[in-house]
This record gives C-alpha cells, structure tokens and sequence, in this order.
C-alpha cells in the first residue's frame, strides 16, 4: 500500500535534478520583527501525522454513519439553536451565543516580536508544543542573516504572536540550515511533578542497587537513532487494508507480550546485567 512521504524528504526527477522537497501548506504568514528589521516569512508545519482514518459505516448496507443532533430532553436541535455552555454547578450551564464569543476572539496577529535571546538549552523541552519551519518570504537576505546568527551563536529568540484563538509564546531556533519556530505551552499548563506525594516519598536507593542500575544504563548507553523504530500497530493496519482489498480473509497474527517472572528487584538487576555478557 503507498504510504506518504516524509513532509522534508528530497524529490529526483528522472533527469536527476533535485526537486523541491514534498511539503505541506503553509498555515500562517507574517514578519518576524527585531527592531527596525522585517523579515515577512510563511510558517509550514514541520511534522506530519502518519494516520489511517476510519469512518463508521452501516455494516449491513456499508453506507457512513451520519449524526442528528437532539438536547436531553430529546428534541431535535437545528444548528441555528445551538448555544455554548460554560459549566458552572451542577446542572446549570452559563449560556453563550457565537458572537459573545466572537467579541473575545484576539486579532490575528500578522507579526512575530522578538522579545529576547536566550540559550537555546535554557529552554525546557516539555514546554515545546508543536514546530513550524518558517519559509523567507521575499525576504532571502534578511532571513539568512538571522539564520546564520541563530547558527554560529547557539542562540533562539522568544517571541510572542496571536494565532487562532491564542496568544502564543514562540521560540525561534534555528534546525537544520532553516529556522523554526515552536509554540510554547504556559507555565500553568505544564504539571509540576513535585506536587505528587507518590513522588515526594519515595525511597533512597541502596548503594547496590544504585551500582547494579548504573552499570546497566552504561551497557545501553549508545548513539541515538530514531530509524530504528517504527508504528507496528499502523504498519499491521495497512496489512489488514492491503488484505481486504485483494479480496483475501484480514487476518494478522496475535503477538501477545510475555508477562515477566516476579523477581525481587535485586535478582532482577543482577540477571538483566548478566544478560549482557
């Protein structure tokens, strides 16, 4: 079954020119601005989801699924009565029309302020929320510059933008001779794990078992490569399609995980670090 190109892989025409490579739509255009200097650039999505869709269907007439909308007491709702409730106690709701709504919404905001430089690695990763490769638009020159800046310092910058329904706190990096920019969560939407009193008790380690774990970490301790790993759940979905199709019965072997022997934790340390020699 064909499957999609990865969004930045490099295109060969049968001439063995190189193409443009195989990207998605831009989501959002603007400038990113430092002081007097405009850099107008277009923001693209730097990753993809590689997911297969399913719709529900009538299993016996093989016709989709389609949805009425009805209130809890049962009566049918046209979508010119919808309303948006916020919850307040109980049953009530606090009730909202599209324009009350509409009159909150933020101007998108068409530029992207640089507020400061930081160092790149100062930046806490779970903040990260998701990466956009930002395309010079018209602005070649400008732009290389700051690549290059972003590049032989190590430097990103933070910049704020509305986008959407969101005013967003940006990093400005630079990866893979282009720069990027990821959106940033706030910092009350990251959970601060020492508020959890599972963690806050835990136990101090023993020296030994702290020896056997730390040899352990070291024997699979190696260079990253990601290429290594892939879906096998997706990979087992195309079968099953790729089975249907040819008319043939979907089938895919049950490959259940084996449930580990109950060892003391110290057993367990000492055979795992036995198994690598």
């Amino acid at each position: 079954m064909p499957k999609l190109k990865p969004p930045m892989e490099e295109v060969v025409s049968e001439e063995g020119e190189t193409l443009e490579p195989l990207i998605g739509k831009p989501t959002w255009s603007g400038s990113i601005s430092i002081g007097l200097v405009n850099i107008p650039i277009r923001a693209i999505p730097i990753t993809i989801e590689r997911k297969i869709s399913f719709r529900m269907l009538h299993q016996r007439c093989k016709t989709p699924i389609s949805y009425r909308i009805f209130c809890e007491k049962g009566d049918k709702v046209p979508r010119s009565e919808i309303a948006y409730g916020y919850k307040l106690k109980g049953h009530d709701y606090l009730a909202f029309d599209l324009n009350e709504i509409a009159s909150a919404k933020p101007a998108s905001s068409k530029l992207i302020e640089l507020d400061r430089f930081i160092e790149f690695f100062q930046m806490d990763p779970h903040y990260f929320e998701r990466t956009f490769l930002l395309i010079p638009d018209n602005s070649e020159k400008p732009y290389a510059l700051l690549r290059k800046v972003l590049e032989t310092t190590g430097l990103a910058a933070i910049g704020k933008v509305t986008m959407s329904t969101k005013e967003r706190v940006l990093l400005i990096h630079y990866y893979h001779n282009a720069i990027v920019a990821t959106t940033l969560h706030y910092p009350d939407e990251v959970t601060d794990p020492s508020g959890f009193s599972e963690i806050k008790n835990l136990p101090e380690p023993g020296n030994e078992e702290l020896a056997l774990m730390t040899q352990i970490v070291d024997k699979m301790t190696m260079d990253l490569d990601l290429s290594i790993f892939h879906d096998s759940y997706q990979e087992r979905i195309e079968a099953l399609i790729t089975s249907k199709m040819k008319g043939e019965v979907a089938q895919v072997k049950d490959e259940k995980p084996k449930k580990p022997v109950a060892k003391s934790m110290m057993e367990a340390l000492r055979e795992t670090l036995e198994s690598f020699k």
